[in-house]
């Protein structure tokens, strides 16, 4: 059985944070490991299922089917409600807004419809909870993805190409409209983080279905869910239980992303309690049945905003003793 792990929000680092994962750094040492240029999540995971990039990797589309809506022919962007704070001279995004209750969210997707839908942009809320907006013309812009951008800058992360600067202009004028919504006062009043903004993202016409590359798809990812179709698992809480449920299955995909959600969320503590988990349940055991044969290979996947790594790992690498163990950060320094 040859297994895939897909760990995101491992890269970068944390600043000031030099954190030890002794298996992690092990399969890393002794796996033909080789560094590539950035690489995102969803990048990985639209190309590693056969799915072309549009202007962007349509992530909208195949996140609105999972969520029981037929996208059928429109153009899709997610656009999700959010809390922009002012820092000096810029827009921060400092957090998604995901506590809206269903009224609330109604309201201000009613208010944003009635001023975007002359124009032909029409926001819906998926039974999931999830905003999106639809275009009858698909914009020529490219986005930057909602977990790229929280706890930065958005200006230069704002919607660029053809049409950026009217998809800039489209985010003013929704910050406006959501300012004068009752909703945002009640939540003020109540210390709340108003609703000042959404971000698109992710846009596209739905994708040719295409045949899933592995056996079985282990994964709490939305996007690995909706891309897995009937290859779909959850991800088990434990890799006894992975293994037993996994067996005779040639290909596995794990997908691993709560790292990126502490990172996005700016726990550190978090980040580094997961990191550790992560090492001792997960890579530890996969690198046992290495030892033990059970698995052929495994192949790690770690994608970056400045740098990726992959490495290979096969029962006969474990041999390469000579090949030290590092600290993660002197292996990534090293292989940039």
């Amino acid at each position: 059985m040859h297994c895939t792990v897909l760990i995101s929000g491992l890269l970068p680092l944390p600043p000031g944070l030099h954190p030890r994962a002794t298996a992690l750094e092990t399969l890393l040492a002794r796996g033909n490991t080789r560094t590539g240029a950035a690489l995102d999540r969803d990048a990985w995971l639209c190309s590693a299922f056969g799915v072309a990039k549009q202007s962007d990797w349509p992530v909208a589309p195949l996140l609105l089917r999972a969520d029981g809506v037929d996208p059928e022919k429109y153009f899709w962007l997610r656009a999700d409600p959010v809390h922009l704070r002012p820092d000096r001279s810029r827009l921060v995004l400092a957090a998604a807004i995901d506590d809206l209750d269903k009224e609330e969210a109604a309201a201000l997707v009613t208010a944003l419809n009635r001023h975007f839908a002359p124009d032909g942009i029409i926001f819906g809320i998926a039974p999931a909870g999830h905003w999106y907006l639809r275009t009858e013309r698909p914009p020529r812009i490219a986005t930057v993805p909602l977990v790229q951008t929280l706890g930065h800058d958005i200006d230069p992360r704002l919607p660029s190409g053809e049409d950026g600067l009217a998809w800039h202009r489209v985010i003013n004028e929704a910050q406006m409209v959501l300012h004068a919504q009752p909703v945002n006062d009640a939540r003020e009043t109540r210390g709340q983080p108003a609703v000042n903004s959404i971000w698109p993202w992710g846009g596209g016409t739905l994708p040719a279905p295409t045949a899933a590359p592995y056996t079985a798809v282990w994964s709490d990812d939305p996007l690995a869910n909706a891309l897995a179709g009937n290859a779909h698992r959850p991800l088990p809480s434990d890799i006894e239980k992975w293994f037993a449920e996994a067996a005779g299955g040639e290909t596995q995909l794990l997908v691993f992303s709560a790292l990126e959600r502490d990172a996005a969320a700016g726990d550190l503590n978090a980040w580094q309690a997961e990191l550790m988990r992560f090492d001792r349940d997960w890579i530890a055991p996969l690198l046992m049945a290495l030892r033990k044969r059970k698995l052929a290979a495994v192949r790690l996947v770690i994608p970056g905003p400045e740098q990726s790594i992959e490495s290979e790992l096969t029962s006969s690498h474990l041999w390469r003793w000579w090949r030290r163990r590092r600290r993660l950060a002197d292996h990534i320094e090293r292989t940039a």
